[in-house]
């Protein structure tokens, strides 16, 4: 899997990315030069149809490439998982309305899951008004993809039971971006900005839902888009980690303790420190891969993925976040007082995975429907 020429690109452009993170970081942005190279290079486009130039990879190397580029920066991780969702939608969208999406191939998609829009039905399409307060990425893309509920009256629209949700992709030149990244302190350089719009028309054919029929019928959209998007997050975990035992060990291996004389990396709990967190990386990284592989064989035979395969995948997706979280806690309180000062690998690992699983948190029920599955149950959300 690690011979996929995409991964080998992303790897190729770990040093560029890492000679703009600090940059990035002041501007609250990714820089120019970045969002390029990494658009030039088709990172945007992991999961998009090959119709419009996406790369349509198997998840398992889309894992390793945002994997590859995390480790350089997290914030570019950041940007490619979010540009998935409209990236997967293009796969139900008309021709025409494809062409319109990926005008730019290039260009990342902003995202926001949360349902801050109000949809009103009109003649051929929607009026759409709202207020997203985190979307990554929204001054370098030119659509977001933000969700929505659609509105009969006062009240959310009913579909087979439950509020009418969508996903509006909706070009960014007609909404307000309201810079308040500037004020964040982690992960800076996803530029996740504030968005609105009011009374925006949304054609019909760029309002999204899984139920919409597949007009590009391939294994990779045949899979629930959360099952693709929920597992990346991860994989920008594992590239934190990665970065932050390396560092760590690079500078506990030379430092000398200035109340003992001895060299630290002949202290036993420097030691230990050390191999649990390569251990812990190696475990859980191994363990994701194999759910998302176990699932991917499964879709690319067409049958339908079993709900344990998925409960395994996303029991993985929360154990490896936890697990990543609380080896950075470690790193950053048992190592050097160097970890304290702002800007020092471990403190930026710390910061920044903080917030990684911050993001995600309010997905934790798909962990715990997870459980509920494995102990024989039915899952009960229908998007699981």
């Amino acid at each position: 899997m690690d011979s996929h020429p995409v991964i080998t690109t992303a790897q190729e452009l770990q040093p560029l990315i890492r000679a703009h993170l600090v940059t990035g970081e002041q501007q609250a942005r990714l820089t120019k030069e970045v969002v390029a190279a990494v658009g030039q290079a088709g990172l945007f486009r992991l999961y998009a149809p090959r119709e419009v130039g996406g790369l349509e990879v198997p998840p398992p190397v889309a894992l390793t490439v945002i994997e590859a580029v995390s480790a350089a920066d997290p914030a570019v991780g950041w940007y490619v998982l979010n540009s998935i969702p409209a990236c997967l939608a293009a796969a139900s969208l008309s021709e025409r309305a494809r062409a319109e999406l990926f005008a730019e191939p290039n260009r990342n998609f902003g995202f926001s899951p949360v349902p801050g829009g109000r949809a009103t039905p009109v003649e051929g399409g929607y009026r759409v008004s709202g207020q997203w307060p985190v979307v990554t990425g929204c001054e370098d893309a030119h659509w977001c993809a933000l969700a929505g509920v659609v509105m009969d009256g006062d009240t959310p629209r009913q579909r087979g039971g439950s509020p009418d949700g969508r996903l509006f992709l909706i070009p960014t030149a007609a909404l307000d971006i309201t810079p308040t990244w500037q004020e964040a302190a982690a992960m800076r350089g996803t530029g996740s900005n504030a968005v609105s719009g009011r009374e925006v028309f949304v054609p019909e054919m760029f309002s999204h839902t899984s139920a919409k029929p597949l007009l590009i019928d391939r294994p990779l959209f045949r899979l629930p888009s959360r099952v693709l998007f929920a597992s990346s997050p991860p994989a920008v975990a594992f590239g934190v980690l990665d970065t932050a035992w390396q560092s760590a060990a690079a500078e506990l291996g030379a430092k000398v303790s200035s109340l003992s004389g001895q060299v630290l990396r002949d202290q036993a709990p420097i030691q230990e420190l050390i191999a649990n967190a390569s251990a812990a990386l190696r475990a859980v990284r191994a363990g994701h891969r194999e759910a998302m592989t176990a699932v991917w064989n499964v879709a690319q035979t067409g049958a339908t993925v079993p709900p344990r395969l998925k409960a395994e995948l996303y029991a993985s997706n929360f154990y490896a976040l936890d697990v990543v979280r609380d080896t950075i806690s470690r790193l950053y309180t048992r190592g050097t007082r160097a970890a304290f000062v702002q800007g020092n690998p471990i403190e930026r690992a710390l910061r920044n995975l903080h917030a990684i699983v911050f993001g995600v948190e309010i997905g934790r029920f798909i962990h715990h429907a997870a459980g509920r599955v494995l102990l024989g149950g039915e899952p009960l959300d229908p998007t699981f």
